[in-house]
């Protein structure tokens, strides 16, 4: 049987952002929920699950109100949820946390077959954790996957979605695959899933559990920091010009103005 590992983040809900003296997200404060693609991520890894047969195991990281993601992740199907938390952890970039998440597999799931992530996270949008996992795991890794063709006993051929084109590749497993975004429409949850998500004990580590050092995590293990935060103000007026009315030369007038 298979073994999936999906990594979901809880993400706050940017209609109102608070930030901590450090300039990072104040996570505590906000209200979060669970980043949309990443549940396409769930979603994709359930469908492996009813058509080839496959253990799907969803895991975050993040402080304890991240299990409210767990069971949405376990309504919908998830087999088995963990939760990475500690204090250490807080204020970790993306190579910090691909350190934690990638102990989190070598310690916890070591014969995983299948990792997936969503593209990115709404909070940050670099889409570098999951590329960064796969690399310290010596993994292959495809990113923007917006179709998994077919599985066999120790390939995987899936199509990645570019800018201007498709490109289907064929990578040994195990193997990490990033979903793009807006291909994978998640389920609805049923009652039992809901019933499931209420029952389940959700498994919590630390940074001990899966052998992770203080250093190599939170802001200590974090060489990249947000300097400056501000919010970008619109000071421009814009014009709407209906194109069955307007002549081309008015328009081309008002842009040689701004030029």
């Amino acid at each position: 049987m298979l073994k999936i590992a999906v990594f979901i983040k809880q993400v706050p809900d940017t209609t109102d952002v608070k930030w901590t003296p450090n300039n990072n997200i104040d996570r505590s404060k906000m209200d979060s929920v669970l980043n949309p693609v990443d549940k396409e991520a769930i979603e994709a890894a359930l469908r492996i699950k009813e058509q080839h047969g496959a253990k799907v195991t969803v895991i975050t990281m993040g402080p304890k109100k991240a299990e409210d993601i767990l069971k949405e992740a376990v309504a919908m199907g998830a087999d088995d949820a963990f939760l990475l938390c500690d204090s250490k952890f807080a204020g970790s970039d993306t190579l910090a946390t691909s350190k934690i998440l990638s102990a989190s597999i070598r310690e916890l799931l070591p014969d995983t077959d299948i990792i997936i992530f969503g593209q990115s996270a709404a909070d940050g949008e670099t889409g570098q954790t999951g590329p960064c996992v796969a690399a310290r795991l010596n993994m292959p890794c495809i990113g923007h996957v917006s179709e998994i063709v077919e599985i066999g006993d120790n390939y995987l051929i899936v199509i990645s979605e570019c800018e201007k084109e498709s490109t289907t590749f064929k990578i040994t497993l195990p193997a990490v695959i990033c979903i793009h975004n807006y291909i994978f429409p998640p389920r609805i949850p049923r009652v039992c899933g809901y019933m499931n998500a209420q029952d389940y004990n959700y498994i919590t580590y630390n940074m001990y559990d899966i052998n992770i050092m203080e250093q190599d995590a939170g802001l200590k293990g974090s060489p990249t920091y947000v300097s400056k935060v501000f919010k970008c103000e619109d000071t421009r007026n814009g014009k709407v010009y209906n194109s069955d009315e307007t002549d081309f030369q008015e328009i081309y007038k008002e842009i040689k103005k701004v030029l």
